[in-house]
């Protein structure tokens, strides 16, 4: 059992809030008290939409389409296919599929058999996924979970770990299965779905959701967004992330439908573009990296009408930008919430005449929720005054899968002895913030060593643990940098009551990793070395080799004396070679200013250097203004090296010179910045 922790903790030197500011931020703040069928599981919600819309369309992929009634049969084919092989209540099957119908397919068989599904990410490394199949087994008596996948991702998929089934476009292995409805196997007690997170120890760590905070969350979001039948909502982030649950079921309880899209393998994070491009879509639900994406892309006639932002901080321009981009009415949400509240707890409709701080504000509670903001007293702060944000509510997470020891260290049951309850359970987030004047949640960043990069959390501990496992690196140290500057963002230590921490000017943070080692090594080395079991976003883009680690006075590495990470300590990819035509030495001026790196060797390759989705864009347009040809996004993922790249440069230029055009035939991307 959790110790019970007071709110209003006696004999501390802080007073006590007043009582009507105590009741204000500790009570009235959170009413939020709304019903919901408490008593039912999503599927249950579903299954209800497929009764009422049977043959409206629920989902498309391409040409391909499913209608409500079709949906509800294959996966009622899917859930009886598990059930035979053993999944159901307590059980877990693994989901590691690329964008499809079949996977929304899975998923819901998964739900319909009574077990919860695991959502991992189609371009997850082979070691992270027996990581993190081994967790599952190890939780689960020592049985092999079920993975269902795809016949092109199969090999990714160890056999001894998983029982592996194959569901490929033509359904071809369930189609022998009754599609009639299976009396539900779940309860709103059952585990939902456990995503997988970065784990501050090096193992990725499972939140499991129940299908009660699960409902909770959808029947609040479906309200507040009105999503309405006929709405389109695009599936293009990844499964393993967990602002996706929006876009998956919200449609499917109200009569939407979602519209699937796979970008290309490495490009991912480009498939935005064509979600715009495509303008078949009315509510999208995407992170501010996303949305800085398409911030310059035409969108006088887009469709869109509702964006849902979150996973990173929300900058106040951004948004004004694109409310002034489009010309109808629209509204922008920033919704704030860790996966263990169940995708989002807080919510806040951007005003661009009120909201005038430099972040757009995450809100109020959402529904059944409740927020407190604590001081390391665990007694509420003042308005204004900067703390630590803890959550309660209906939508808080089980705990973590298979560890005890973290559930009991991040869910905490406290008691107010003003205010009458006793043992509220809370999840402490780590997220700094504090209420302003308006009775509003300002997010102030982190309070611990966790970063967002892309709106995915990442534990810079489990990027350390990964690294020390190198067999010549003795120490490490792996800090998070914005883009707008070397400086280590970590550099400045927040404490609570003190300055707002530093943020990347757009929103792109880097991650510098820090190493002393017993013989000499390459970035070359290293990466291979992470790569083999972290996700491509975790991985560092700058490298500092170290005699020693700077140390505080109690022996722990001093982060804020960390060198910045500049030409004379920066460990190139291999041998540096230095720019030799004008159009390398040009293109090298230009990615040093993008990447803010001193100095960029022709065999450098720019996504090695922290190339990112917006950094693309930025270069691509950048390019095509300075040596006025036609770069497209593809030339700088095929040809990453500033040799290669600057070859295909200089062979466009001498074809538009012979041809007396300043632009290369083919397709234009309209990515001008």
């Amino acid at each position: 059992m959790n110790e019970v922790l007071p709110i209003a903790a006696q004999g501390v030197a802080r007073p006590l809030l007043r009582d009507a500011d105590h009741r204000l931020l500790v009570v009235e703040y959170n009413a939020t008290a709304a019903p919901y069928p408490s008593g039912r599981t999503i599927i249950d919600l579903f299954r209800d939409q497929a009764r009422r819309s049977p043959n409206a369309e629920a989902i498309r992929f391409g040409d391909a389409m499913l209608t409500y009634r079709q949906l509800d049969e294959r996966s009622n084919q899917m859930a009886t296919h598990l059930s035979s092989t053993g999944a159901g209540p307590g059980r877990i099957v693994v989901v590691f599929m690329e964008h499809s119908i079949e996977v929304v397919v899975a998923i819901l068989g998964v739900l319909k058999s009574g077990a919860a599904y695991v959502p991992v990410d189609a371009a997850t490394p082979k070691g992270r996924l027996a990581m993190i199949l081994k967790d599952i087994a190890n939780g689960t008596d020592g049985r092999a979970p079920v993975a269902i996948t795809q016949a092109r991702l199969q090999s990714v998929i160890s056999p001894s770990l998983a029982d592996i089934f194959v569901l490929n476009a033509d359904f071809g292995p369930i189609l022998n299965q009754p599609d009639s409805a299976r009396p539900s196997a779940a309860t709103p007690d059952s585990a939902a779905y456990i995503i997988f997170t970065s784990g501050s120890t090096g193992t990725p760590k499972g939140v499991v959701i129940e299908h009660r905070s699960l409902v909770n969350y959808i029947w609040w979001a479906a309200r507040v967004y009105g999503s309405s039948e006929g709405d389109a909502w695009p599936l293009f982030s990844s499964l393993a992330f967990d602002l996706t649950v929006t876009t998956l079921f919200t449609p499917l309880v109200t009569g939407g439908r979602i519209v699937v899209y796979l970008g290309d393998p490495g490009v991912q994070s480009m498939v935005v573009l064509k979600v715009i491009d495509d303008n078949a879509v009315d509510i999208m639900k995407l992170t501010p990296a996303h949305l800085a994406m398409i911030r310059d892309r035409n969108l006088e006639t887009t469709r869109l009408r509702k964006f849902i932002v979150g996973g990173e901080d929300f900058k106040t321009e951004l948004a004004r930008d694109i409310t002034n981009a489009i010309p109808h009415p629209i509204e922008i949400y920033n919704e704030y919430g860790p996966t263990e509240a169940t995708v989002g707890c807080m919510i806040h409709r951007f005003d661009i005449d009120r909201d005038q701080s430099a972040s757009v504000p995450i809100g109020v509670p959402a529904a059944n929720a409740g927020i407190y903001v604590l001081d390391k007293a665990h007694q509420p702060t003042a308005s204004g005054t900067i703390g630590e944000m803890f959550i309660a509510g209906d939508g808080l997470a089980r705990g973590y899968f298979n560890r005890l020891d973290l559930t009991d260290e991040r869910f905490l049951t406290v008691s107010d002895p003003r205010d009458g309850f006793s043992k509220l359970r809370l999840y402490k987030t780590g997220d700094l913030a504090r209420w302003n004047s308006e009775g509003r949640l300002d997010f102030l960043g982190r309070a611990d060593h966790q970063v967002k990069i892309g709106g995915a959390r990442v534990e810079l501990g489990e990027i350390e643990a990964r690294l020390l496992k190198h067999p010549h690196v003795q120490e490490c140290a792996v800090i998070a940098i914005a883009n707008s500057t070397t400086t280590p963002a970590t550099s400045t230590v927040v404490q609570m009551g003190d300055v707002e921490p530093p943020a990347a000017e757009d929103g792109i943070a880097r991650l510098v990793a820090y190493y002393v080692s017993s013989k000499p090594l390459t970035v070359a080395d290293l990466r291979a070395h992470l790569a083999e079991e972290l996700l491509g976003s975790m991985i560092p883009t700058h490298y500092v080799c170290l005699e020693r680690m700077p140390l505080t006075s109690n022996g722990k590495i001093d982060r804020s004396l960390l060198p910045e990470p500049m030409a004379e300590n920066f460990q190139p990819a291999q041998e540096f070679a230095a720019p030799l035509t004008e159009t390398e030495k040009t293109l090298a001026a230009l990615w040093c200013d993008l990447l803010k790196v001193e100095a960029i060797g022709r065999r450098d390759n720019f996504f090695d250097l922290g190339g990112e989705s917006l950094l693309v864009m930025r270069a691509v347009s950048r390019m095509r203004k300075i040596f006025g040809v036609d770069v497209q996004l593809r030339n700088l993922f095929e040809r990453p090296t500033l040799a290669e790249l600057a070859e295909v440069i200089d062979g466009m230029r001498w074809m538009a010179n012979s041809k007396g055009s300043p632009l290369s035939e083919g397709p234009r991307e309209e990515v001008e910045l």
